[in-house]
């Protein structure tokens, strides 16, 4: 039961992060500009499409060798998965996190038929290709392996997940700025910003969204309780580096007079 738990936590893994690998190439593409910040959450994994390949492997694979019948279930299941994926984080987050108004056939935005056409097209990679390969990898290694690995990804995921939604949930966000706007890149960067200087929860949307407040005065407060301390430490390292160089300033002086 642990095994098979942990075996398909690693699949849902492995595809969230090839979905992740396809979307900022596809963006990048389209939009001539790097593009790298994808994804609700701090890791570099898309869940949706994990938890979409997942359900055509589980649903779709008797379609296997019918190639129109999987092309239409992948293409329908996986449009319903993203439309009410979208509806649901708007509702809790009061955000849109991708938005297809721009295109020529979108639903509310949330949807649109060039996704739902590449959306069929994966399934069938997905379920006669991809499938195979990366069941016959994990297989190989070792059921001991897999159960440590399984459980580690699963507290990461879990912590990622977590922290995401506490920043994000905690901060208020004007969202009539923000309407049918992509907001996803923005969020992204923010956090991924905050934990390289080592500030769990510090504000990832402050800079992002200039309309945004903090939801209670304890995080306002904690906010600004590490921006202090952080520059009280960069004060300090200041002031330890000016007295260095005065000191090789002075043994340089000494040296040259000898």
């Amino acid at each position: 039961m642990l095994y098979n738990f942990c075996f398909w936590f690693i699949m849902l893994l492995l595809y969230s992060v090839i979905g992740y690998i396809v979307e900022i190439i596809n963006l990048t593409i389209m939009t001539r500009k790097p593009v790298w910040n994808r994804g609700f959450l701090i890791g570099p994994y898309l869940p949706i499409y994990g938890v979409g390949s997942l359900f055509m492997i589980f649903f779709l694979n008797r379609y296997e060798n019918d190639l129109v019948a999987l092309f239409i279930m992948g293409t329908f299941f996986c449009t319903l998965l993203e439309y009410f994926t979208s509806l649901c984080m708007e509702k809790i987050f009061k955000l849109r996190w991708w938005d297809y108004t721009n295109y020529k056939f979108n639903l509310n935005g949330r949807v649109c038929l060039l996704n739902a056409f590449l959306f069929g097209i994966g399934g069938i990679i997905i379920v006669k290709v991809l499938n195979p390969i990366l069941s016959w990898l994990v297989y190989l290694i070792p059921r001991e392996v897999t159960i440590c690995l399984g459980i580690i990804l699963f507290i990461i995921f879990v912590l990622d997940f977590i922290i995401s939604c506490y920043i994000t949930n905690n901060l208020k966000i004007n969202f009539s700025k923000y309407l049918h706007v992509d907001a996803t890149s923005k969020i992204k960067k923010e956090v991924t910003q905050a934990l390289k200087k080592n500030i769990l929860l510090t504000s990832r949307l402050l800079k992002a969204f200039p309309g945004v407040s903090s939801a209670n005065k304890r995080f306002k407060d904690f906010l600004k309780l590490f921006q202090t301390t952080e520059h009280e430490f960069f004060l300090l390292k200041s002031r330890k580096q000016q007295k260095k160089n005065k000191e090789c300033s002075s043994d340089s002086v000494f040296d040259t007079n000898k």
